[in-house]
């Protein structure tokens, strides 16, 4: 397919469903050639990042051309030309992984690869100018260069390559589930649009894309528009008032999620439900085609995860694995690119790098410390090293320390963290900067392990080590560096602050991040100065939760709203909808510290206005737990708004909010927040059949209640489970009251009686005369209901 057909597609696929249906063939080729003289793609050109992305893309559909003509050298067809098939596939895949490096180096200027000329002349100066007839010739264009395009960057003739590869290009490559293969040119826009839908594989892309959609859509949108008027009538009356901008995201959107993926192999258990291990495989197999990452990677990954992977749910799981590909593919880019005079060291490394892709972990460590122990034989003293030797030693123990990370486990942490203590030891005498970048590797190491694995000792190592590293650097002589010790000091004390409990740790955060700010200003780096001013924020408003004022609150409201002048919709809009998100929850502690007068209540209407603007972004076809969650933030917001107001608009609105939030905040998913959840939304009915005098509303209060005591057990969270049970016997007491009903009245007292009790070990004092309260007027209820 052409990329102009494929621009089509999407914007078809924006149109509300009524609209798309009236758009047979003859009516979308009519469109098309209306639009023919429109480049969807120039604003690439204009672009770099996005320059950067499509070479990224051709290099990835590139090697999975040169790994299926590798599989294919020992057919019979093929055979012949076994050796020259294999040596051109090891010299172009060292190029590629070279010129991959320099598009991911963004102080380079793009374009001056032979890739970068393929792609800019395909894409901008061909396909989209053609006539119809012209489409299938010119759609293969793309495929129709490959191998022109290997000539230039390996400086073999057309001629020396071996046919294979352009075969191969042409022909396409099937999933493995089967279906119709894809050509070079189709691998290289699905791997485009991969790109672009995967922050983690190049976020600058991500980020230029939305901006290139507002461009796409000024320049664009409205001629697709105006393209589709006059084709039919009844496409003239349903387009009429659409918005082209909105038309060309969401076929964006649809259009990214049609991309064809490598087919499941896992079968079906019995009914049609799939079994755990089934679920596991799929996600490996996504990541694997995705991520470019052999599946037996992955197996190992996992398996390395242990007991921690049984208490995440699919989606961790799948977070956690997707990070860990990244991770793979940075070691073993890295490993087979690292040069070293000694051809045996190379060897040692390219060794790593195979194992590491079979999952052999164990066996790229021992080739690893080869070659760190070859760079330093012969010499007993290590001071003595010479420059290049050190640096490539410790390149190795570096390795290793990658490697070990891999292994998503306390040991694999601790052993990566170790190991990279010793690569900034080794790397020291000859090169300070990189002997401190691998100390800091080795300080956010320990940060992951005591973050993921709940380990407060690796969060106080963190702490030291970093303090240590501050004092080894002089914020006069090397303001950054300075800068970069104390950004980390501070994450770390955030992170061990938000498990110790106190404020200690957080307010020595907030002064790291201080500190930061008095060199990363706003003037000089923006970019920068926002990521200090976000931790900065964040850090408050954990700060300001605990303590029982205000100041704390309206620090981080300030510093928040600071940050939005950077993070901004148009540029950043996922930063930008987080940022709102924190803003509405600092916003929203702040209206209910401030009390039910105007100035509290004028805070909970910001909250609610700041998460409204993020679910601008935070959809939930595109990040549905973020969405779940920020719906459940703001139907807890719009119901403190309820409780201060006489009307019932509040209310049903924040009704309708904790129900959006349960359809991805699911019991499996996430436990413990869908229990939260459900008791806010019982308690938002209960209010509600209240004011109302509903006794509907009541009982699906009580619903909602019961579910959650599902979770709120009295042995996993006493102080919750007691909460939600007096609540839900206040509820029974209220129907019993409406009903005149003496069981359910009894059954109401004993209930919160038994809560009652429980709060004597589990309540606080206000808890204690709150429950007190409910007890007699639950007493009071059926004494008087025995008394007719």
């Amino acid at each position: 397919m052409e990329w102009l057909g494929m621009l089509l597609d999407t914007v078809v696929g924006g149109l509300p469903s009524a609209a798309a249906a009236l758009c047979p063939e003859h009516l979308k080729r009519r469109w098309q050639q209306r639009l023919a003289d429109k480049n969807p793609f120039a604003t690439i050109s204009d672009n770099h990042d996005l320059i950067r992305a499509t070479r990224l893309a051709w290099i990835e559909a590139a090697q999975d051309v040169l790994e299926a003509a590798q599989a294919r050298k020992s057919d019979r067809e093929w055979h012949s030309q076994y050796a020259s098939i294999s040596a051109f596939h090891d010299t172009i895949r060292d190029i590629l992984l070279d010129v991959r490096e320099d598009a991911l180096d963004r102080r380079k200027a793009p374009g001056h690869s032979p890739i970068d000329v393929h792609v800019e002349a395909v894409i901008a100066g061909v396909p989209e100018r053609i006539s119809l007839g012209e489409h299938a010739a010119k759609g293969a264009s793309v495929s129709a260069g490959f191998t022109k395009t290997l000539a230039e960057l390996s400086n073999w003739s057309v001629p020396e390559i071996p046919p294979i590869f352009q075969q191969i290009a042409d022909v396409g490559l099937a999933p493995h589930g089967g279906g119709a293969a894809r050509s070079f040119g189709e691998l290289v826009f699905a791997a485009f649009a991969e790109i672009l839908k995967d922050p983690r594989k190049y976020p600058q892309a991500c980020e230029a894309f939305h901006i290139a959609t507002e461009k796409l859509g000024r320049d664009l949108g409205r001629a697709t528009l105006d393209a589709v008027r006059g084709l039919d009538d009844r496409l003239d009356a349903l387009t009429s008032q659409l918005d082209a901008l909105g038309i060309l995201r969401a076929g964006v959107i649809h259009h990214l999620e049609l991309i064809p993926k490598i087919a499941d192999d896992a079968a079906a258990t019995r009914d049609g439900v799939t079994s755990a291990n089934d679920k596991l495989d799929k996600i490996m197999r996504r990541i694997a085609q995705a991520e470019g990452v052999p599946l037996d990677a992955l197996r190992t990954i996992l398996t390395d995860m242990g007991e921690a992977a049984d208490e995440l749910d699919a989606d961790q799981i799948e977070e956690r694995l997707r990070a860990k590909a990244g991770e793979f593919k940075a070691l073993t880019d890295r490993l087979n690119r690292l040069s070293n005079d000694d051809p045996e060291v190379r060897g040692l490394r390219h060794a790593a790098a195979e194992a590491l892709g079979m999952g052999r972990f164990a066996q790229a460590d021992t080739h690893l410390a080869a070659a760190e122990e070859r760079d330093l034989a012969g010499l007993e003293d290590l001071e003595a090293l010479a420059k290049q030797k050190r640096l490539s030693a410790a390149e190795s123990r570096a390795g290793r320390a990658a490697a070990a990370k891999l292994r998503t486990s306390p040991d694999g942490y601790r052993e990566a963290a170790s190991h990279y203590g010793e690569a900034a030891r080794i790397a020291a005498p000859a090169d300070p900067g990189i002997s401190r970048d691998y100390a800091r590797r080795k300080g956010m190491t320990l940060i992951d392990l005591g973050a993921e694995f709940g380990l407060n000792n690796a969060l106080l190592e963190a702490v030291d080590h970093f303090r240590e590293m501050t004092s080894t650097v002089d914020r006069t002589d090397d303001p950054l560096e300075w800068a970069r010790t104390q950004a980390s000091l501070g994450t770390a004390l955030m992170k061990l602050g938000e498990r110790e409990g106190g404020v200690e740790r957080l307010k020595e955060a907030v002064v790291a991040f201080r500190a930061v700010l008095k060199v990363r200003r706003w003037d000089r780096g923006p970019l920068e100065w926002a990521i200090a001013q976000t931790n900065l924020a964040t850090t408050l408003l954990r700060l300001g939760e605990r303590e029982s004022g205000t100041a704390r609150l309206k620090e981080a409201v300030t510093a928040f709203r600071a940050v939005l002048t950077v993070h901004r919709r148009n540029r950043v809009p996922l930063r930008w909808a987080m940022t709102q998100t924190n803003l509405g929850v600092a916003l929203s502690i702040l209206g209910e510290r401030e009390g039910e007068g105007e100035r509290g209540t004028a805070r909970l209407e910001e909250a609610v206005e700041a998460y409204r603007a993020a679910l601008e972004e935070y959809r939930q076809d595109v990040v549905p737990l973020r969405w779940a969650m920020t719906q459940a933030n703001l139907g807890t917001t719009l119901m403190r708004l309820g409780q201060r107001e006489g009307r019932t608009t509040r209310l049903q609105e924040a009704v309708a909010a904790f129900r959006a939030a349960l359809k991805e905040q699911t019991r499996e998913r996430d436990p413990v927040e869908w229990a939260r959840t459900q008791t806010n939304l019982g308690l938002t009915l209960f209010m509600l059949g209240e004011r109302e005098k509903n006794t509907t509303g009541m009982k699906e209060a009580l619903v909602a209640l019961n579910a959650a005591l599902e979770e709120r057990r009295q042995d996993r969270a006493p102080r919750d489970w007691a909460n939600t049970l007096c609540l839900a016997g206040d509820v029974l007491r209220t129907i019993a009251d409406q009903n005149h009903d003496l069981i359910l009245a009894q059954l109401a007292l004993r209930q919160i009686e038994d809560t009652r009790q429980a709060f004597h070990a589990y309540g606080n004092e206000r808890e204690r005369v709150y429950h007190a309260e409910q007890s007699r007027a639950a007493r009071e209820l059926v004494e008087r209901l025995r008394r007719g």
